[in-house]
This record gives C-alpha cells, structure tokens and sequence, in this order.
C-alpha cells in the first residue's frame, strides 16, 4: 500500500508506503487495530509518522451499527470494498514551502533517504496526459428522481427526516490512477485530497469533508450539508453565497445533520462537552458549502477507535435517523458504495487521527473508474434540484476522466 495524503498546493503532504501489514473491517477488526497502534506520537509538529493510514469503506459499518450488508454489485464487485488500513512505521511529510521531513524507523529513515534521493535525481514528473476516458453509465435519471421521492413520502409519513441518497457514475479507459488523480487536483484542489494504491483498488480523493480530528481526546467533526456553484465572477459567487445562506431547506439540512454528529459524539464524549460551533460558509476551487463544526472530549475510558465505532458511517452522508436511513439507502441504491462515504486518513501512533468523509472519491481498478454522487434530501428537496446537484458534484471528476467538462 502506498498512500498521499494532499492537502492541496498551499497546504502539506504526507506520504507512506511499505506496509507492515494491512487490517480489513470485518468482526473484531477494532480491536485489531488498537492492538497495531504503538503508543507513540509523531514528533512535534508533524502530523504523522507511523500508525494506521487508509481507507474504511462505507458498508464496513455494519461491524459497529445496525446496517445491512453490501448488495452484490451488478457491475462487478471490486476487491476491498470494506476498505484497507496499512500498518505503518514512518511517513514523509512535505511543507507547503517545500521542506520535506522524514520520520519513523530506523528501517523507513533509510529507505525513505533512498526513495527522496531518487526523486530528487528524477526531477519533477511531467504534466500527466489528457483524460480520454469514456462514460460508460450514470444511472438512469428518472429513477434516482423516483428515489427522492420515495424518500419525501417516507419523511412525510413520519418515519425519516433526511436521507442522503448517491448515485454512480462509471468510465473506461481511464488510464493511470495516479494521472488522473493529478489532473483533478489541478481542476478542484482539496483539503481532504489524496491518491491511495491499496492492492488492485486505487483510491482518489477531493474530500473537502472532515469526519474526525483527534488531538489529545480533542475531537472535531464538521459535516458539509448545502452546495452551490461558484458564479463566473466575484459578484455571482457572492450572490449564490448569500443565496445558500438563506436558503430555509439548506439551514434545515445541516441543523439536523449537526444533532446526528452531536448524539454520535455524545456516545463516548464526557457529558456536557459535546458542542456546536457556528455555521460557515466556504468558497472551494468548484463550489461553496455550509459546514458546521462539532467538538467534544473524548472519556477517559474511550479512544479514537471507540470513537470511531460510535459515529461510524458518518452522519452527514447517511441520514436521520440515521440506522432507518442506512436501511432506505440500501433498499435505493442500485449499487454498494465502497469507499464512497466511508472514511480516508490516518491514526497515529498514539491514537491522534485525521480522517476526512470520502465523498468526491474516484475509485479505480484496472481501466474502469466509478465516481458516486449524491445529496441529502428532507422536506421540502424537489428530485429535479437534487438530481441537478449530483451532476455538479461529478463535474470535477467527469472533465479530469474525460478531457470534457
């Protein structure tokens, strides 16, 4: 397994590779996990430097929370779906200005002195080459409209408030993860971003989500819950801000979503320390969105692993309640989602963590690529708004795959 995790151009890098050994979700695998954790921070000031490092797929909640199993994929299943986490003793980390630090074990100090002066005597990689990938499906537009609107009935009966509901989109000939990785980053840098090579499976990010932030029992969430594009100048972008801002469906949305985060935190928080920052909005490369941070305090008796199996799926791209969502997502969808709304990112030696909600994730295995998409829907959602709001998310991808936006 090799990863990067990229914070985008102005932010830092981290880089792993070598595993010493790789635990999947399944029965038990928390504890399996806690276990590979050595106790030991990184050094000061760098955010990583041995531990666990990967992916958690979306279907792997079913190890912790009441959620049904993966249906079979009609286009293929895909090898681990329920995601890969590599045991590392060492990392890479890259400054925005360029510093490049190394730390670990004896053993990743040596091997990474080789691997940085490789690179060096490489020079910089050269511009990867166009997208020419072909969209193969996106789903059939009338039934993803049908779904919302099952779901308005199931909210208007009482038994839902929210649901986020995904579809996929699938394309060939898609080359070199890695190429297409940094074609999407030039187009939609990301805080969240990064390129994983987990065995046949090939995972990239332009997360701008965080599901969790450990620091010293510190924990912080921030779901995303409201999207619009930017305008073709300053004034537009400002305008649809404010638009977003005020939007009653778009407030509803996150207000419930921040409630969900706050019970999932509360489960292995100390009482009283959950709490709700204010809501924000921001301006990515692509699009804006609200985001609104939840913070708590980890018990004395809990860790980021008991954290983990307490919030996990994350709410924000499940629903509420969140076990009855889950179950209408299953019973819509018309595929499993794998990575796609599971987790991304790492856990330090000594339990820190930073792991970002994998949305705008592009998963690859040999020339195909799969890319989902989705958006919540509550009350008063209309399903040709909501259908309209996947196409926007998929734009980065589909132009980075393609050539063609």
């Amino acid at each position: 397994m090799s990863l990067w995790f990229d914070a985008g151009p102005a932010g830092r890098a981290v880089l792993c590779w070598g595993a010493q050994a790789v635990i999947r979700p399944g029965p038990g695998w928390l504890d399996a996990a806690r276990a590979a954790l050595s106790g030991e921070p990184p050094p000061a000031g760098l955010p990583f430097a041995g531990g666990l490092a990967g992916f958690i797929g979306y279907e792997a909640g079913r190890f912790t929370e009441v959620q049904p199993s993966p249906r079979p994929d009609p286009d293929g299943d895909w090898p681990d779906g329920d995601g890969a986490l590599g045991c590392y003793e060492g990392a890479v980390t890259i400054e925005a200005d360029g510093r490049v630090l190394a730390a670990g074990s004896d053993a990743f100090l040596a091997e990474a002195a080789r691997v940085l002066r490789l690179a060096q005597s490489a020079g910089a990689p050269p511009h990867p080459p166009p997208g020419r990938a072909a969209l193969l499906g996106e789903g059939d537009a009338e039934t993803y409209r049908a779904g919302v609107r099952e779901i308005l009935d199931q909210i208007a009966a009482g038994s839902l408030y929210q649901v986020n509901l995904a579809r996929r989109l699938r394309f060939g000939g898609v080359g070199a993860g890695l190429d297409a990785y940094r074609r999407a980053r030039a187009l939609n840098p990301a805080p969240f971003g990064g390129w994983g090579r987990l065995g046949e499976l090939t995972l990239c990010s332009l997360s701008p989500e965080l599901y969790l932030r450990v620091r010293g029992g510190e924990v912080e969430s921030r779901p995303i819950k409201g999207t619009r594009p930017l305008g073709a100048t300053a004034a537009e972008t400002a305008a649809l801000m404010a638009e977003l801002d005020a939007d009653p469906k778009e407030r509803a949305e996150l207000t419930m979503i921040v409630d969900l985060v706050r019970n999932d935190l509360g489960r292995v928080c100390a009482p009283g320390s959950v709490r709700a920052g204010p809501r924000q909005l921001s301006a990515l490369p692509t699009l804006s969105h609200a985001a609104q941070s939840v913070y708590g305090q980890l018990r004395p008796d809990a860790d980021t692993l008991d954290l983990l199996a307490a919030s996990f799926p994350p709410g924000s791209v499940t629903g509420a309640p969140k076990v009855a969502a889950m179950a209408t997502i299953h019973a819509l969808e018309e595929q499993p989602r794998g990575a796609y709304c599971g987790a991304w990112g790492f856990i330090t030696g000594d339990g820190d963590a930073e792991l970002a909600v994998a949305i705008r994730v592009a998963q690859l295995c040999g020339d195909e690529a799969r890319v989902h998409v989705g958006c919540g829907v509550v009350a008063d959602s209309d399903p040709h708004r909501e259908l309209d709001e996947t196409t926007l998310k998929a734009r980065a991808w589909r132009q980075a795959l393609t050539g063609v936006s």
